[in-house]
C-alpha cells in the first residue's frame, strides 16, 4: 500500500472519529457509514475495512469497550463485503440513484444486523421481534441520514474520498 493510500486511510479515519464523537446530536447520523460504504462500491474493500476497524476501535477508547464494538466492526464489514459485491461482482451500475438506495438500504440493514447479533450471542432470540421493533425508528434515521449525507456530501467529495483525485500532488 502506497503512503498516499495510508495517508487518506488516516485522513478519513480521523474525520469519522471526529463525527463519531462531536456531531452526536442527531442519533446514527454520522458520515462513517456512507464513508466505508462507498469505499467498498468503488472497489476499495480493503481501504474501506481499514476505515472501519481504525474508527470503531479508536472511539471505543472514548465511548468505552465492549462486545458491541466487535457487533459494529463485523456489521461494517458485512455491508462493505454486500455492497462491493454487488456494485463489482454482480456489476450494478454505479449512479447517483443506485448509490444513494445503497447507503440507504445499508444503514437500514445495519440496525437489523447489529441486533441479530445481539440476540443471538447475549440476550437470546425470544427478544428478538420486541428487541428489533425498538431499533427500527434509528434504522430509519440511520436510512434517512445516510440517504442525505451521500447526496449533499459525499457524492461531492467521493473522488478525493476513493483517491480517483488527488488533493495535492
Amino acid at each position: 500500500m502506497k503512503t498516499s493510500d495510508l495517508t487518506r486511510i488516516a485522513i478519513l479515519s480521523a474525520v469519522c472519529i471526529l463525527t463519531r464523537l462531536y456531531l452526536n446530536i442527531i442519533p446514527n447520523v454520522k458520515i462513517l457509514s456512507d464513508v466505508i460504504l462507498i469505499l467498498a462500491i468503488e472497489k476499495n474493500l480493503k481501504e474501506s475495512l481499514f476505515v472501519n476497524a481504525v474508527t470503531m476501535v479508536t472511539t471505543s477508547f472514548v465511548l468505552g469497550f465492549g462486545i458491541w464494538v466487535l457487533f459494529q466492526v463485523v456489521d461494517f464489514f458485512i455491508l462493505a463485503v454486500f455492497n462491493y459485491a454487488i456494485f463489482n461482482v454482480f456489476k450494478l451500475k454505479k449512479t447517483l440513484i443506485t448509490k444513494t438506495i445503497a447507503v440507504s438500504v445499508s444503514g437500514f440493514l445495519y440496525g437489523l444486523i447489529i441486533t441479530l447479533m445481539e440476540c443471538m450471542t447475549v440476550m437470546g432470540m425470544n427478544v428478538f421481534i420486541a428487541r428489533y421493533m425498538t431499533s427500527i425508528p434509528f434504522d430509519i434515521n440511520h436510512m434517512i441520514g445516510n440517504a442525505v449525507i451521500y447526496i449533499f456530501l459525499i457524492y461531492k467529495l467521493e473522488d478525493y474520498i476513493t483517491g480517483k483525485k488527488k488533493i495535492m500532488n
